[in-house]
């Protein structure tokens, strides 16, 4: 499960970026703004899933990847790395979503959580990526 955080309305500083620094060296500081907003996202991500924690291996597996271009956008993935022992990556869909067993229908505990935690997360990723952008305006 990976979550992909979508950021806007900082299209402006970017091109008084472009104007001041080339092209190369832009790039360069829109990944560190974007590595900084993943790691804030990948502590978030840890303190939704602490609801449903047992051994904590599902908090501890939480990974936030580098800054890429991908597909001409630059993003970052946040996710769980798989390559734990436990490899909870492929239970955190069930805890956030439920699931049928047996024509049951459970929602664990911490159903939801992950999203509501990437809702509220938001403003602030978009925020903490425009001042590290604006500190090399002044």
């Amino acid at each position: 499960m990976t979550v992909t955080l979508d950021t806007k309305g900082i299209e402006e500083v970017i091109n008084k970026l472009n104007t001041k620094f080339n092209e190369r060296r832009v790039s360069q500081f829109v990944n560190s703004a974007l590595n900084t907003a993943g790691r804030y996202a990948a502590v978030e991500i840890k303190n939704a899933v602490a609801g449903y924690r047992d051994t904590g291996a599902t908090i501890n597996e939480v990974v936030a990847g580098k800054a890429r271009l991908r597909g001409g956008v630059r993003n970052i993935r946040i996710g769980w790395s798989g390559d734990g022992s436990k490899q909870r990556w492929r239970l955190v869909h069930l805890n956030e979503f439920g699931y049928t067993r047996n024509g049951h229908t459970y929602t664990p505990r911490g159903s939801g959580k992950i999203r509501a935690a990437y809702d509220n997360m938001q403003p602030k990723i978009k925020e903490l990526e425009a001042n590290e952008l604006r500190k090399l305006l002044k």
